[in-house]
C-alpha cells in the first residue's frame, strides 16, 4: 500500500490453521503487521513466526489473552477452526460451544473498539442447505440441514446483531470447500487431501452416497487472495460467496485426482448422510462486483496441491534417510 495516503492495517487472525495460516502468510506477503491467536504451537505457526507474524498462542475464550491480542489491531479475521460437519453431527452442543464461544468472545472484546473490522470466515456449502436453485446467490434462502451449516449461520447472525449495534465494519465471506496445499489429509474434513493422500498410497476411500453430490471447490490461494484485498482495500462487501461458481460431482474429483497421482482410486461406498447437502455451487458475481476475480481452474489448483504433497513426502522421507544415517 505503500504511496497510497492510507495506512496498513494491523490485523488479527483468530485461528491458524489451514485457513488461517493461508491467509495470514498472504496478508504478511502485502506487507500487512499480522498477530495470530492460535490454541497450540504447530509446524504452521513455527512457519508464521518465520514469515513475520506473532504469535499468540492461548484459548480466544479468555479475556485476558484476547484484551492483549486485540488492543492495537484494526482488523480481525476470524477463521478458528475444530469444529467440522461430521463432528458437528455427531456432537451438536460440543460443536456450538466450540465454534459460536470464542467468536462471541471476539465480539464482546470488540464492543467498545468499533473502528475495528471484522471478517468472519463461513462455510458457503453448509449455510444454504440443499438451495432451490444452482448457482446459489447471497439472496437466496439460508436453510441449512446440518448442525455445521446451522451453527456458521448462527455466528453469521450474532455477528450482524453485533455490527449493527455499534457500527463496526463486519465482512462475511462464505466459501466453496477449500483446498489446496498443507491442507490436513488425516481430518473427516476436506475431500480433495484425503483422497488425494489415501490415492497416493493405494489405500481405500469411502464415498457416501453414490457420488453424484455436486460440490463448488475453490483455492486455498484464492481466498487468501480475496481477504487481503477486502481488508487493504477496506471494502464494504457486506455478505459474499466466494467460490468457483462450478459445481464437480464427488465421482469427479476422485477421477481427476486419481489421474494426478497416477493410481487407481479404490473406493467404498457408503450409505448418504442426513447433513451432506445433495448439490452447492456458488454464484460469485457478487463478488466480482467489488474486485477482478477469476477462480483457479480446478485442474491448476488440483496440480499445486499434488505437487506440493509429493514434496512433502519427498522430505519426509529425506528426514528418515538422515536419521537412519546419522
Amino acid at each position: 500500500m505503500a504511496g497510497s495516503g492510507k495506512a496498513t492495517p494491523r490485523v488479527l487472525i483468530v485461528g491458524w490453521g489451514f485457513l488461517g495460516a493461508s491467509i495470514g502468510s498472504r496478508l504478511l506477503a502485502d506487507g500487512v503487521d499480522v498477530t495470530a491467536l492460535t490454541r497450540s504451537r504447530t509446524r504452521r505457526s513455527e512457519a508464521g513466526v518465520s514469515d513475520g507474524a506473532r504469535m499468540i498462542v492461548g484459548d480466544a475464550r479468555d479475556p485476558g489473552i484476547l484484551e492483549g491480542a486485540v488492543r492495537s489491531v484494526d482488523h480481525v479475521v476470524f477463521s478458528a477452526g475444530g469444529v467440522t460437519p461430521p463432528s458437528a453431527e455427531a456432537n451438536p452442543p460440543a460443536a456450538a460451544m466450540g465454534m459460536l464461544l470464542p467468536l462471541l468472545a471476539v465480539l464482546e472484546s470488540l464492543r467498545e473498539r468499533p473502528h475495528v473490522s471484522l471478517t468472519y470466515i463461513s462455510s458457503g456449502g453448509a449455510v444454504y442447505g440443499d438451495p432451490l436453485h444452482l448457482p446459489v446467490s447471497e439472496s437466496d434462502a439460508t436453510r441449512p440441514i446440518s448442525p455445521y451449516g446451522a451453527l456458521h449461520l448462527a455466528a453469521e447472525v450474532y455477528a450482524q446483531m453485533c455490527a449493527r449495534r455499534t457500527g463496526a465494519p463486519l465482512h462475511i465471506v462464505r466459501c466453496a470447500n477449500v483446498y489446496g496445499p498443507s491442507q490436513a489429509h488425516d481430518r473427516d474434513q476436506g475431500a480433495v487431501a484425503v483422497f488425494l493422500d489415501r490415492i497416493s498410497r493405494e489405500q481405500p476411500i469411502r464415498i457416501f452416497g453414490d457420488g453424484s453430490a455436486l460440490r463448488d471447490y475453490v483455492f486455498i490461494a484464492d481466498v487468501a487472495d480475496v481477504v487481503s484485498r477486502i481488508v487493504l482495500g477496506g471494502l464494504d462487501v457486506g455478505t459474499v460467496n466466494l467460490g468457483s461458481g462450478r459445481g464437480l460431482t464427488v465421482l469427479e474429483i476422485v477421477r481427476a485426482i486419481s489421474t494426478a497421482a497416477g493410481r487407481t482410486a479404490h473406493i467404498e461406498f457408503a450409505p448418504g448422510r442426513d447433513h451432506d447437502v445433495r448439490g452447492v455451487i456458488l454464484d460469485v458475481s457478487r463478488l466480482q462486483s467489488f474486485m477482478p476475480y477469476s477462480p483457479t481452474d480446478f485442474a491448476r489448483g488440483l496440480e499445486l496441491t499434488a505437487a506440493a504433497y509429493s514434496d512433502t513426502l519427498r522430505g519426509r522421507a529425506a528426514a528418515q534417510t538422515e536419521m537412519l544415517t546419522t
